[in-house]
């Protein structure tokens, strides 16, 4: 497959793309495998960002997540440098200066924290975005007449198809969050995460735990028959 074939029917994945982690994994896996054309592959996902609908660029945004998350694991970090050089245009792309992607900026800010946990990006870089985000939010807070803050004079910006799509999207981002939250990392050689979680949330031994641990010696000893 040559570079232009490769953009073509990357493009099509990227367009396809919903808030479900397995496309996401799916379209990730395609970049790698044609990781030779990195960098005409990442000019895809930039386009895309700046034509496709507002809620589209949100799940763009968490499938770059997962692409450097991979990435990653495969010890390429081709996608991950371009990301970051080109971190402050995505993030505008996803929640643009005319305030059509301010309902966005939530959704942003939390993606952006995943990046800076994954080491994607650094704090000054996330501080930089984030400060961008907050300028959006005042930018569309301020072009907004103050006689259209009342919810029963404001008009509608989006029509019912696309909040219903919105919030099936959301809710599967939170149920994939959910997931992530809960997930522990196998054990190596020399380290055991589950055992280590485990032992952090274990309280200190007491008096009480003592009391305890010799009642249930005494019942233990009073049930075996000789």
């Amino acid at each position: 497959m040559d570079a232009f074939e490769a953009r073509l029917q990357f493009t099509a994945r990227l367009s396809r793309l919903g808030a479900g982690q397995q496309a996401a994994r799916s379209c990730a896996q395609f970049a790698l495998k044609h990781k030779e054309y990195h960098e005409d592959l990442h000019s895809c996902i930039l386009e895309q960002l700046a034509s496709v609908p507002m809620n589209t660029r949100v799940n763009l945004l968490y499938f770059i997540e997962v692409l450097c998350e991979q990435g990653s694991k495969t010890a390429f970090d081709g996608y991950t440098n371009m990301v970051r050089k080109d971190l402050l245009p995505i993030f505008d792309s996803v929640a643009p200066a005319d305030g059509s992607g301010v309902a966005n900026v939530g959704t942003a800010r939390r993606a952006l924290g995943n990046l800076l946990e994954k080491n994607v990006v650094d704090q000054d870089t996330k501080d930089r975005v984030d400060k961008l985000l907050s300028e959006r939010e005042a930018e569309s807070e301020a072009a907004i007449p103050p006689s259209c803050h009342d919810e029963s004079t404001q008009k509608r910006k989006f029509d019912e198809k696309i909040i219903n799509q919105r919030m099936n999207e959301d809710r599967e981002r939170h149920k994939r969050l959910r997931e992530s939250i809960w997930a522990i990392l196998p054990p190596t050689p020399d380290t055991n995460p589950e055992f280590d979680l485990s032992f952090e949330l274990t309280s200190d031994l007491g008096d009480d735990d003592i009391e305890i641990m010799k009642e249930e010696q005494d019942t233990a000893k009073a049930s075996v028959v000789y």
